[in-house]
């Protein structure tokens, strides 16, 4: 027996980063928002960008744990 992760547990491609390398990136995403917006960008188009990159990431993360529990690929 192998203590290596199920299919289920580990991520897949279609899933992207685990938690923590998807929060690192969020952040640093965040962090450079911060400074584009400091530098003159438009406070909103950063976090309409933000907030469309984030929920395309967990829409995608949602979609493929669906497809493994209905079990298609």
């Amino acid at each position: 027996m192998t203590d290596a992760p199920g299919p289920e547990e580990s991520p897949g491609p279609e899933e992207g980063p685990g938690p923590e390398e998807s929060a690192d990136a969020r952040r640093k995403r965040a962090e450079d928002a911060v400074r584009a917006i400091a530098d003159g960008a438009q406070p909103g188009a950063e976090a309409f960008r933000l907030s469309n990159e984030f929920t395309d990431e967990w829409t995608a993360r949602l979609a493929a744990r669906l497809r493994r529990m209905l079990g298609r690929r």
